[in-house]
């Protein structure tokens, strides 16, 4: 995930110095450039759409598909199996080991379980999301 990261930073810095018209051969250093545009970090961003889009799909309706299905991984991440399968697999070799689910546990500080249930209220869920740059690193 720390590869993922610095090449999305590398990415927006790259994609600002070149709106800034800044060349590499004038050294000016990111934190310059980040403070210049006061633009927030391309992976912060990610990382607080992805768990706003969490509390959202947790407060759908239970017959809407996504619903159903982010209960499901929700479930099965907190070791409960459904009954209409009787066998789960591991995944295939070459599966990313970093699923959705477990990036925003690192990301909010809670297991899935709790915070399936603390998304179900909204000021609760969003009191409880990291501001831009304060989750942990």
């Amino acid at each position: 995930m720390q590869m993922l990261r610095r090449k999305l930073e590398s990415f927006q810095m790259s994609c600002l110095r070149r709106i800034l018209g800044i060349r590499w051969f004038d050294f000016v250093q990111n934190v310059s450039v980040m403070n210049q545009t006061q633009q927030q970090s391309i992976y912060n961003r990610i990382r607080d759409r992805q768990i706003s889009v969490f509390g959202h799909v947790r407060r759908l309706q239970e017959s809407v598909p996504a619903h159903e299905a982010l209960r499901l991984v929700v479930n099965s991440h907190a070791g409960h199996q459904p009954n209409d399968r009787p066998a789960w697999k591991h995944p295939p070799r070459g599966c990313p080991r970093q699923t959705w689910i477990r990036q925003l546990e690192i990301d909010v500080g809670l297991v899935a379980d709790p915070a399936w249930d603390m998304a179900g209220d909204h000021n609760v869920w969003k009191a409880q999301r990291p501001i831009a740059g304060q989750a942990v690193q």
